[in-house]
């Protein structure tokens, strides 16, 4: 398997660590809306994202990051795509996760106990630079994504956030470029930290200047360049 999506971990390790981490652990096949990892959970283990069962679109598998805050609010940190790991912060801090793992859609998940991990990228200093540069990569998109809250309204942010995920993840359809990930109005919501209803008006506005085009949890970015100017010119 050599065609993982550009950006995420499996992409950047080579060939040979990639085919070496794929020994480790036979791969599990799971459906849609299944909690991978629960916030304040106690195990010890990094996953690897990887393709669904056969006939399933392995395009779409993906997972999103959540967390509950003390207000109770829940907010979404990021998706992960295959390619992708999750749980890879637990091996750097002594405390439980900070949040919820839950695929979007079926896929397979091969689960590595700390040790096991550890040992593999002492044996391939690749992927220490590979894990070291992702966990940088998030790092800084979480810090733009949050100074972003205080900055801009809600129809940047969700501009924003849509541009963003669809040159991470999309792919070219007759219309535009699908998002490549299958979200809610809520989902978008969380990532944003808006209301569903305010993102509902910006999804129609969108929609009605001919920037995307959208139905049940699909969005078909048609202008990416006119919808990165309603954050731009924010």
């Amino acid at each position: 398997m050599t065609d993982w999506p550009a950006g995420t971990f499996m992409s950047r390790i080579g060939a040979r660590a990639a085919e070496r981490l794929l020994s480790l652990a036979p791969p599990q096949y799971l459906p849609a809306n299944r909690v991978l990892i629960s916030q304040g959970d106690a195990g010890e283990q990094v996953m690897l994202l990887g393709p669904p069962p056969e006939g399933e679109n392995e395009e779409s598998a993906c997972v999103k990051v959540t967390s509950v805050l003390r207000n109770g609010t829940e907010a979404m940190f990021g998706i992960r795509l295959r390619g992708d790991l999750v749980g890879e912060l637990s091996m750097f801090r002594d405390t439980p996760p900070i949040a919820t793992v839950t695929s979007c859609s079926p896929l397979s998940v091969r689960a590595f106990p700390h040790a096991v991990f550890e040992s593999f990228l002492e044996e391939h200093p690749e992927a220490w630079r590979a894990l070291v540069r992702m966990m940088a990569e998030r790092l800084e998109w979480a810090d733009r994504h949050r100074a972003e809250f205080f900055g801009y309204e809600v129809e940047a942010r969700l501009a924003r956030v849509l541009v963003d995920l669809a040159e991470r993840h999309g792919t070219p359809t007759s219309q535009g470029v699908a998002l490549g990930v299958r979200l809610s109005h809520t989902d978008l919501g969380k990532l944003i930290g808006a209301r569903t209803d305010a993102v509902g008006n910006a999804i129609r506005r969108f929609r009605s200047e001919g920037l995307l085009e959208s139905g049940y949890r699909h969005v078909v970015i048609v202008d990416m360049e006119r919808l990165n100017g309603v954050y731009e010119n924010a």
